[in-house]
């Protein structure tokens, strides 16, 4: 059986474009264009068209044409590095301080802070009860100006109860250090990944285009008792973060992009 010839041409642009004969911000042959080259009906140009805008390949401007999108410069999420703790630079928390290390701009913006019940997953993740509170520490997470991520933090009001963390300030220092101060020093960790498709709310924040998924990382603290004490759910876009993990002794991972060198 003969494949559709929407989906020959799709290939063909798509492996352009993953060449880079197409490069990022470059506007693409027009319809018409197309349409004599790969001798097709306008229609089944732009079923082709459609699949790659759908795949984010191609940004569709009206008016304007068809572009390789620019995307933002990726950055590289070392997951097996700690976050939650103080940073190298003074007065900044290890996110900032990663990402200013890198020659980057970190950005916090519309922290906030908050008691809940749980819903059934974060109970179980923290192993409680769903009538037992929490507390919920939520932030956007910017670098040079641009959404990168979105986290939020679940402790037990069991555990820190009027502690820093069940205020409504950011913590400099970390919360691992208050963890510790309060008699739960972390030990370890678990980290679960997933991708999915945004939600309309993630998409808006990100500014993504069609077919750009998510990554969502679920990180559970533990002490040395075996007791959760703290879960991190962090959403990256996907266009530009790449989640890393390194494992024994390796080099130092050299690349021609910046990275940080921190958990999201």
């Amino acid at each position: 059986m003969r494949r559709s010839l929407h989906k020959d041409i799709a290939d063909q642009l798509r492996g352009r474009i993953n060449s880079g004969t197409y490069q990022p911000g470059e506007r693409l042959p027009t319809e018409p264009e197309l349409e004599a080259e790969f001798n097709a009906s306008r229609n089944t140009v732009r079923l082709a068209v459609s699949a790659l805008a759908h795949e984010g390949l191609i940004e569709l401007r009206p008016g304007h044409g068809m572009f390789v999108p620019k995307g933002p410069l990726p950055f590289l999420v070392f997951l097996s590095r700690e976050e939650g703790g103080e940073g190298v630079h003074p007065g900044l928390d290890s996110y900032r301080s990663g990402v200013r290390a890198a020659g980057r701009k970190p950005g916090i913006q519309n922290f906030e802070a908050h008691i809940e019940y749980p819903s059934r997953e974060v109970a179980g993740w923290l192993e409680i009860d769903e009538d037992t509170p929490v507390v919920v520490r939520s932030s956007q997470r910017f670098i040079d100006e641009r959404p990168y991520s979105l986290q939020r933090s679940y402790y037990s009001m069991e555990l820190v109860r009027g502690s820093e963390i069940d205020g409504r300030e950011k913590i400099s220092r970390g919360a691992i250090k208050v963890l510790a101060e309060l008699g739960h020093p972390q030990s370890g960790y678990r980290d679960e990944l997933t991708a999915r498709m945004p939600t309309p709310e993630e998409r808006a924040f990100f500014m993504l285009g069609p077919g750009v998924p998510v990554v969502v990382v679920y990180r559970i603290a533990y002490t040395n008792a075996e007791r959760p004490i703290r879960l991190t759910v962090t959403i990256y876009a996907a266009d530009r973060n790449r989640p890393c993990y390194e494992v024994g002794n390796v080099p130092e991972r050299r690349t021609p992009e910046d990275q940080i060198s921190i958990v999201g």
